[in-house]
C-alpha cells in the first residue's frame, strides 16, 4: 500500500500540493485533473524522487525515500531529465546492473527501439524519449508502476503494445492521463487531485 498523510509541496510561494492524506490500494489508478494541478508532482514524490514540504509518504511500511522502497517502484515522466552525453544502452546497462536483472531485448523488441541504443540521448525524438523512459520504469518489473501520460508521443503500434501489456501487468500502477484508454477503463480507479487539493485531502 502507498500512502500520503498530510502531504503538502510547494515551490517557493506556489503550494501544488496542499495537505493531501491518500491510500492507493488498489491495483489500477487514474489521476486526472487540469495542467498545472499537481499531477506530475504527485507522482514524483509518490517515487521519492522530490521531497515532501511537509507530511510523510510510506510504501508497505517503509519511508519512500529508502533504498528498499525505490527497488519496488518503477517511474516514467518527461520531468526525469536523462544524462544526455549517454546512450540508451547504456543507461539500460545501468538499471539492469542495479538491478540484477538481463538486458530488456524483449522491450527493445517490442517498442521498435533497437536502431535507437547507441545514439546519445540528447540526439533522441520526444517519441523516443518516451521509449527509453518506459523501458527503464518496466525493466526491474517493480511491484509498483507510476506513470506520467505514458501514452504521449507513442506511436500508433508501442501505444497499443504498451496498453496491452499494462492489461497483464501483475504489479500496482498509478497513471496520470487524459486519456480515454485510461479514464474510461473500469479497471483504473479514477482519482481527480484538483477536488482533493481544493477540499485538503481525504483518506480514500
Amino acid at each position: 500500500m502507498l500512502l500520503l498523510e498530510n502531504v503538502s509541496k510547494s515551490y517557493q510561494k506556489n503550494q501544488v500540493i496542499n495537505n493531501l492524506t491518500y491510500r492507493f490500494d488498489e491495483d489500477r489508478y487514474c489521476i486526472t485533473g487540469p495542467n498545472g494541478s499537481g499531477k506530475t508532482t504527485l507522482l514524483m514524490l509518490a517515487a521519492g524522487l522530490e521531497m515532501v514540504s511537509s507530511g510523510r509518504i510510506i510504501l508497505d511500511g517503509a519511508p519512500v525515500y529508502s533504498a528498499l522502497a525505490k527497488r519496488r517502484l518503477g517511474i516514467s515522466s518527461d520531468k526525469i531529465l536523462l544524462p544526455d552525453f549517454l546512450t540508451p544502452q547504456q543507461l539500460l546497462e545501468f538499471h539492469c546492473a542495479q538491478h540484477h536483472r538481463r538486458f530488456p531485448e524483449d522491450l527493445i523488441e517490442m517498442l521498435d527501439f533497437a536502431g535507437q541504443l547507441t545514439t546519445r540521448v540528447s540526439a533522441l525524438s520526444l517519441g523516443n524519449l518516451k521509449k527509453i523512459s518506459l523501458m527503464l520504469a518496466l525493466v526491474h518489473e517493480p511491484e509498483y508502476l507510476l506513470l506520467d501520460e505514458p501514452t504521449t508521443g507513442l506511436d500508433h503500434q508501442s501505444r497499443d503494445w504498451f496498453l496491452d501489456y499494462l492489461d497483464n501487468y501483475p504489479g500496482r500502477i498509478i497513471v496520470t492521463s487524459h486519456e480515454e484508454s485510461f479514464t474510461a477503463n473500469e479497471y483504473y480507479l479514477r482519482v481527480l487531485l484538483s477536488e482533493l487539493n481544493q477540499y485538503g485531502g481525504r483518506v480514500a
